[in-house]
């Protein structure tokens, strides 16, 4: 696709390439008129757009295909509360993100269970989740202008089955079920084009359910804001 576009922009746009002028001259037209029709009607910057976003999808293939190789390595036991503090303190001081939202200015509160047994996972990846979480309900927070923005994040052990959950709340402006539905597939957003690749979700499910034998859930009604929930087991390796 980006080779395509490559090409594409060359023969349109390139008045020294011998090719092109014998091209347009065998049509009886100039080169010069062809740049100024597509200049007219902005196809130079279609494929920048279309080459962009190629490098984006690369990016962002290559991304999910290293969170796809499978390995015990780095999957250590971890405390899920203490992962999701160190993350909350990225988020309030990393520079990149408080150019969007300030996550100082989001109330958090914390229900944790005492004494959580620890899971094994990988920590990264983890905390990748939780970020990409608290950062899409920051963002929907954010933009639908919501009075005293803020996340519930609770904790606690589901020893039934096995399992350590993490609620992720917010009080945004919530989903509707056609939303809430579509939430973790692939390329599927809601935000403007340009501010979302709609991959961060689908990539977190893909790595707490496929590296971590784990659950990851949404519920959401519009104006009631969202919740997700992030289920890891408890006493085994997972991956490989």
């Amino acid at each position: 696709m980006m080779q395509s576009a490559s090409v594409i922009k060359s023969r349109l746009t390139r008045p020294d390439m011998k090719a092109n002028v014998a091209a347009a001259r065998k049509l009886g037209i100039s080169m010069q008129d062809i740049q100024a029709f597509i200049e007219s009607r902005e196809i130079p910057r279609m494929l920048e757009i279309i080459q962009r976003s190629g490098l984006r999808a690369a990016e962002i293939v290559d991304s999910m295909l290293s969170f796809a190789r499978k390995s015990d390595a780095g999957q250590d036991m971890h405390d899920l509360g203490r992962l999701l503090d160190g993350i909350l303190e990225l988020a309030a001081t990393d520079y990149d993100l408080k150019k969007e939202y300030d996550f100082k200015a989001i109330r958090i509160r914390r229900q944790f269970q005492d004494a959580l047994p620890q899971v094994p996972c990988d920590s990264g990846k983890i905390q990748q989740v939780f970020l990409n979480i608290l950062r899409n309900g920051a963002q929907a927070m954010q933009a639908a202008g919501t009075d005293s923005p803020g996340f519930v994040l609770r904790i606690h052990h589901e020893e039934e089955a096995g399992m350590v959950c993490v609620e992720i709340e917010d009080n945004g402006p919530g989903m509707d079920e056609k939303t809430r539905s579509k939430v973790f597939d692939p390329f599927f957003t809601t935000k403007p084009v340009g501010l979302g690749t709609g991959l961060g979700l689908s990539v977190s499910y893909f790595i707490v359910t496929e590296n971590h034998n784990g659950r990851l859930d949404v519920v959401s009604e519009p104006g009631r804001g969202s919740t997700f929930m992030i289920r890891l087991p408890v006493g085994q390796r997972t991956g490989g």
